[in-house]
């Protein structure tokens, strides 16, 4: 493979990644938005943060990305709070939120 050619396959596989990721974050910003509207708590800055990403196998044994996010939430809008979020692929796999104080 040439130089030119490896370029090219790095770029086109960073841009894969790039678009992927986006589209997790997505997933995990809505299962978070609805985590926090089944707990009563508010879903703050409508984002999530990326935390840290692994590969690891999934239940049929292929390799998939493992991304954690963290998210942040208010109970009575005074004292802000973290979730976590770990997706593997696109599916939900754990959510966490912090101890906090219920109004």
């Amino acid at each position: 493979m040439t130089g030119d050619g490896f370029i090219i396959v790095l770029l086109v596989g960073a841009a894969w990644f790039w678009w992927d990721s986006r589209g997790v974050a997505e997933h995990a910003i809505q299962a978070a938005r609805s985590r926090c509207d089944r707990l009563g708590v508010s879903f703050l800055n409508d984002t999530v943060g990326w935390k840290k990403i692994r590969l690891i196998r999934n239940s049929q044994g292929r390799m998939q990305f493992q991304r954690t996010y963290f998210f942040e939430f208010a109970s009575d809008m005074a004292q802000r709070y973290q979730g976590e979020i770990v997706m593997l692929g696109r599916h939900v796999t754990k959510i966490n939120l912090d101890v906090y104080r219920a109004e």
